[in-house]
C-alpha cells in the first residue's frame, strides 16, 4: 500500500508544477551525498531528471511522514489538487522544523518503551494533518512557498515561548499532563514539551492570521483568540469533538466541517474583538459586554 500510495503521488507531482518551485532545491540536494552536492550543485540543479528526483523524494517523505492516504483524505476534505497538498506538506514540515523532531524521536529506539515512542510519531503526525488541512481550507495565499515557510517560522518563533501562559487554564492543565506523560515515558524533557506543545501548536497559523485580518500584533491576537476560546469553552468543544469515534465517512466529514465553523467563529469574534476594543485592556471582555 505504502508503495502504491508513493508511485501514484510520484506521478501526480511530476504532472504538476511542484518541482518546479524553488524551496524544493533542499529535497533536490538532500538526495545526494553531501560532499557530492556542495561539488556539483550547478550540475545537479540542471539534471535532466531534476523533476523526477524531486517528486520521488517529496513523495517518499510525505507517504512515510503523512501515511498513504494523507493526499487522498486532503483532497476529499477540502477539494484541492495533489499539487497544493504536497506544497502544504512542505510548508508544515519544514515551517514547524518536523526532521529535527523526527530525528529526536529517532534517537529513543531502544531507549524507551515502543508504544510510547509510537506515541510520539502519532503526535507529529497529527499536527502535520491538522496543520495541513487548516492551511488548505483556510490559506489560499499566492506568496512563494519559501515565504510562506519564513512567515509560520516567525509567527512560531513570537509565540511558542509564550503559548503555555496564554493558554485558557483547561488547555494549559491538559498540555502540562500530556508534557508529564510523555517525560514519564522516557522522553527527554525538552522533546516531551515540544511535543506536548504540539497538540495546540496547529493554532498558530489560525491565530497568524487573525493578527493579519485585524491589523493586529501577533500576541494581542493570541490572547484574543484564547480569551474567546475560553469564553465560549471551546477547547472542551474541541476534547469532545476529539473523542468521537465517526462510523463512515459522512459522519467524519460533518464532525470536521462543525469544527470548522467553530473555528471560523472563534477567528471572527477575536478579529471583531480586537478592531472594536483593540486598545482596551482585555478586547474580548469589552466586547462581550
Amino acid at each position: 500500500l505504502l508503495a502504491y500510495a508513493k508511485i501514484v503521488l510520484f506521478s501526480d507531482i511530476v504532472a504538476s508544477d511542484v518541482p518546479d518551485d524553488p524551496h524544493f532545491d533542499r529535497d533536490l540536494m538532500g538526495y545526494f551525498p553531501e560532499r557530492m552536492a556542495k561539488k556539483f550543485a550547478g550540475e545537479i540543479r540542471a539534471h535532466r531528471l531534476r523533476r523526477e528526483i524531486i517528486a520521488r523524494v517529496v513523495a517518499n517523505d510525505l507517504v512515510n511522514r503523512g501515511g498513504p492516504s494523507f493526499v487522498n483524505r486532503l483532497q476529499e476534505a477540502t477539494g484541492r489538487t495533489a499539487g497544493a497538498v504536497v506544497r502544504t506538506f512542505a510548508l508544515v514540515r519544514d515551517g514547524f522544523a518536523l526532521p529535527w523532531l523526527y530525528k529526536e524521536i529517532d534517537a529513543l529506539d531502544n531507549q524507551i518503551d515502543g508504544q510510547t515512542q509510537l506515541d510520539l510519531y502519532q503526535a507529529v503526525s497529527r499536527l502535520i494533518f491538522m496543520t495541513s488541512g487548516w492551511y488548505l481550507k483556510n490559506d489560499l495565499s499566492s506568496a512563494p512557498l519559501g515565504q510562506r515557510i519564513a512567515d509560520l517560522q516567525e509567527a512560531r518563533k513570537s509565540l511558542e515561548p509564550k503559548l503555555i501562559s496564554l493558554l485558557p487554564a483547561f488547555s494549559r492543565e491538559r498540555i502540562e499532563a500530556r508534557r508529564h506523560d510523555l517525560f514519564e515515558g522516557g522522553a527527554p524533557d525538552k522533546l516531551a514539551e515540544k511535543l506536548a506543545l504540539a497538540e495546540v501548536s496547529d493554532l498558530i497559523p489560525d491565530i497568524a492570521l487573525t493578527a493579519r485580518t485585524a491589523n493586529a500584533d501577533i500576541v494581542s491576537a493570541a490572547r484574543a483568540f484564547f480569551a474567546v476560546s475560553d469564553a465560549f469553552r471551546i477547547p472542551r468543544v474541541e476534547e469532545a469533538a476529539r473523542s468521537i469515534m465517526p462510523p463512515d465517512y459522512y459522519d467524519q466529514l460533518a464532525l470536521s466541517r462543525a469544527t470548522d465553523t467553530i473555528g471560523a467563529a472563534r477567528r471572527g469574534i477575536a478579529v471583531a474583538a480586537l478592531t472594536a476594543h483593540g486598545q482596551a485592556v482585555d478586547p474580548v471582555a469589552a466586547w462581550l459586554e
